[in-house]
């Protein structure tokens, strides 16, 4: 399928401006949404990120008692 089939510059404009133009017209609620979507998965990324970063399922305080051996590698990490 070609690209001259799908779009119309004729009635909407040339170059981006157009397709734009077009998807508004065509399928405004995709065309609006989608950058939304995106913004939210890099900020679920970047968050996931630094939570695994951050050591993040290290809880500063716990309902019951949790024993350590010396030379496990999470005990640098530990939080009184």
């Amino acid at each position: 399928m070609r690209t001259e089939k799908l779009l119309n510059p004729e009635k909407y404009g040339p170059g981006l401006k157009g397709i734009f133009r077009q998807a508004m017209h065509e399928m405004p609620l995709i065309t609006i949404c989608s950058p939304f979507c995106i913004l939210g998965l890099g900020l679920i990324a970047y968050h996931t990120y630094r939570y695994e970063k951050n050591d993040g399922n290290n809880k500063k305080y716990k309902l019951k008692y949790t024993l350590y051996r010396p030379d496990d590698p999470r005990v640098p990490h530990i939080k009184n």
